[in-house]
């Protein structure tokens, strides 16, 4: 077996091993229930330090449940004082090398980031994810401002909700996801929604379920942006949670006082972000080309997501409208063209292709 270890016990399989060690060493651990998009989960950790580093960006979810459908439990070989199995090199170059799917072993899946050294298996017949990491100094920004999405996201996908790179606000009419490639400004343009006082429920990952309704979840409560834009954002600089040495700014969004994070929205529109375009530019979008640019680059970093996301995206494409748009750097005028985008898309083209 590509996976097994000496005496035939795979690595997925010690892993699990070693957590249940660890676990029993602490027979009253830290627990956090969470409901993300309807769907309860369980954390639960024997440290407080990564309670808080793994929770951060979810607690905003926070909910009572006795009955959860899915448990990720999570330690660090350095806080346990306990071994980490090693990863056979094979067993390593197969995980990376699917890492746009994860990787199989015998009936677990496996996930492995080496930039945070943490490793993910999931037990697909108990729900169950156990989450380990050499120590909790090498987490890398994107896992705080994003944690546990190789979990969450084979959580939801259990229910047919699927994790997408994309950005999503909303307002009491409805919701818009928000498209592009890496640096086509979907956070931006979702914190200048955000400024204007819409509902914000993503700005690099949220949640898409097509379905009878289409609709869009929200995951994380963070926010981020590159440092050159800060001074765009000052009311938000009490929300700063990262250090000038990290790669992204990162807000804290589920901290503010009157936090407009919304749980969830029924989509009405696609916006595919087109920065190339004056300020305003409003045009019809083929949806072909709006999925599959959402779709390559979630697969590019979201091991686990393939078919079933894009075909979930491709169903709610054929049935909203799907708009090219340039939002401009201003806040009230991007919410303004995101508003009636969502209430009035016909209108607003017509509007826009008129001289």
């Amino acid at each position: 077996m590509p996976n097994s270890q000496p005496g035939g016990i795979s690595f997925a399989a010690q892993i699990c091993a070693a957590t249940e060690q660890v676990f029993k060493q602490h027979p009253k651990p830290l627990i956090l229930d969470l409901d993300i998009a309807s769907i309860a989960i369980r954390l639960k950790t024997t440290n407080p330090n990564l309670l808080a580093v793994f929770s951060s960006a979810i607690e905003h979810h926070r909910a009572s449940s006795s009955h959860p459908k899915a448990l990720i439990r999570i330690w660090s070989a350095a806080e346990a004082a306990i071994e980490r199995p090693r990863m056979p090199e094979d067993t390593r170059q197969r995980v990376i090398r699917r890492r746009k799917d994860l990787a199989p072993g015998e009936r677990h899946l496996i996930d492995f980031d080496p930039g945070g050294r943490m490793i993910t298996v999931i037990d697909p017949d108990i729900a169950q994810v156990n989450v380990c990491l050499s120590s909790i100094d090498y987490l890398p920004h994107w896992e705080r401002a994003a944690p546990l999405r190789s979990a969450i996201n084979w959580i939801l996908r259990q229910q047919d909700i699927h994790l997408l790179h994309a950005a999503a606000v909303s307002d009491t009419r409805g919701g818009a996801l928000l498209l592009g490639a890496g640096g086509a400004g979907k956070s931006s343009a979702s914190l200048r929604c955000y400024q204007a006082g819409m509902t914000y429920l993503g700005d690099d990952l949220c949640a898409i379920q097509a379905g009878a309704m289409p609709s869009v979840f929200n995951v994380y409560g963070t926010a981020k942006t590159v440092w050159s834009d800060l001074e765009k954002f000052q009311d938000l600089h009490t929300l700063l949670i990262s250090q000038t040495n990290s790669l992204k700014a990162i807000y804290a969004l589920n901290q503010a006082p009157a936090s407009r994070i919304g749980t969830s929205s029924e989509l009405r529109v696609l916006l595919l972000l087109d920065r190339s375009q004056p300020a305003g530019t409003v045009r019809r979008a083929n949806p072909a080309k709006a999925v599959a640019i959402a779709a390559s680059t979630t697969a590019s970093f979201l091991p686990g997501s393939g078919r079933p996301m894009l075909s979930a995206l491709a169903d709610i494409a054929r049935r909203l409208p799907v708009l090219s748009i340039s939002l401009g750097e201003e806040s009230q005028q991007a919410a303004a063209l995101v508003r009636r985008a969502i209430r009035e898309p016909e209108q607003l083209l017509q509007d826009c292709d008129d001289p």
